[in-house]
């Protein structure tokens, strides 16, 4: 008897990454900008921090978007990267990005379903 695969991961995904994306403007933006706040920060200080959240959070998104795809036919390397891609998001989290959140959230369902897909 075959079991048929979920189709949650690449579900989880692909809407993780769609929102992930702007997420990720988002974080880079407001790191940058609560940067800048600062007494001792210079303008360029605070636009190098900003773009680390902004690619932490662009990479997650892409990550999350290749895992989602990649989720019925590897799944275990799908959930090892979707994981991956949870934290890299999540790092986002930190400059105040609630839309981080949401992508956290479902990167995580998305990763407990890629590993009960596979057979470890």
């Amino acid at each position: 008897m075959s079991k048929e695969k979920s189709s949650v991961p690449m579900i989880m995904g692909i809407i993780g990454g769609v929102i992930g994306l702007p997420s990720a403007v988002c974080a880079g933006a407001c790191a940058a900008g609560i940067t800048s706040f600062a007494e001792n920060t210079s303008s360029a200080e605070a636009g190098e921090i900003g773009q680390v959240y902004l690619w932490m959070g662009v990479i997650g998104a892409i990550l999350g978007l290749y895992s989602g795809i990649i989720g019925k036919s590897k799944s275990k390397l799908s959930a090892i990267l979707f994981l991956l891609a949870t934290f890299m998001s999540g790092f986002t989290i930190i400059a105040g990005n609630m839309l981080a959140l949401i992508v956290v959230i479902l990167y995580l369902i998305g990763a407990g379903f890629a590993f009960k897909n596979s057979k470890i």
